[in-house]
């Protein structure tokens, strides 16, 4: 099976390209930069052409490209919709004109703000949900087969990201204080590894739907923890106590208290098989 992955550079994008299976071919997509780049990947230079020349022998699309603000401003406003929902069109229509009709759509949980449908965490959220509502139409209109996979949190080595996770290991190893909210809201991190699985789990199945078939998963098990036992778990597997100044900041506007687990399904023939403490031992040891 032939694999196009949008959005090659991320984080998910990076371990989902370098991830060796037989079954599959990964093709990588990138931005045209100039750059030396990996052999076998094909190049985006901003025109629709390109993402057509792109799907040539595809046969199923991974689409993680996006442009992530937790709060925006005026000046997010034209990134977010280029790229969440711009480009996504594009790659729609490129599809259809290739016969490219499989796809793998990565969104997150926070378009199901409190459980709720359309109801959203942020105006990222929002955006990942219109593209969505698009691949709906192409579903119902041009017979396209979606599977969309909704994430929560994501971590494992060599993320850039800055999140959570990270601060709280970083601060076990520096004895800095942090600044942090109550750490009330609770949420589920996923393992890179486990997400990759569950990705390529994705494309084998949306590889035997029917035509308009449109459905959507999370990878939300109800194994969650608020942020003050994240932290707890850190400073366990470290042996270091944690100087954070809790509600020192205030909540995000339309904070997620809890994952929104009553509004999915987990992706069916998936199961996580890093545990949380697993996955913090082995950012801790690297």
């Amino acid at each position: 099976m032939r694999i196009l992955v949008t959005g090659a550079s991320g984080f998910v994008g990076t371990n989902v390209v370098s991830h060796s299976n037989s079954d599959y071919q990964v093709i990588p997509l990138y931005r045209d930069s100039g750059s030396c780049i990996d052999k076998g990947a094909r190049l985006y230079d901003g025109t629709f052409q390109s993402i057509l020349r792109a799907l040539s022998g595809v046969d199923v699309v991974v689409h993680l490209a996006t442009h992530y603000v937790a709060e925006h401003s005026e000046s997010d406003i034209p990134n977010l919709i280029n790229a969440n929902v711009e480009f996504g069109v594009s790659l729609l229509e490129a599809m259809n004109q290739a016969s490219v009709t499989r796809l793998v759509n990565v969104g997150t949980i926070w378009q199901k703000f409190n459980a709720r449908d359309h109801a959203y965490g942020n105006l990222y959220a929002a955006t990942k949900q219109a593209f969505q509502e698009v691949v709906s139409w192409y579903c119902d209109a041009r017979s396209f087969r979606a599977l969309n996979l909704h994430l929560s949190d994501t971590y494992g080595p060599n993320d850039t990201r800055r999140k959570v996770l990270q601060l709280l290991i970083d601060i076990a190893a520096s004895g800095e204080c942090l600044d942090m909210s109550l750490g009330e809201q609770k949420l589920e991190l996923t393992y890179i590894d486990d997400v990759v699985e569950a990705i390529f789990e994705g494309c084998g199945q949306v590889r035997e739907y029917e035509p308009s078939k449109n459905v959507t998963y999370s990878l939300l098990t109800g194994a969650q923890v608020s942020v003050r036992e994240l932290a707890g778990i850190v400073s366990e597997v470290t042996g270091k106590p944690l100087n954070i100044n809790w509600g020192g900041r205030p909540y995000r506007e339309r904070e997620f208290m809890d994952t929104p687990l009553s509004a999915y399904q987990v992706l069916p023939l998936w199961k996580p098989k890093v545990s949380l403490r697993k996955g913090v031992q082995s950012l801790v040891n690297v």
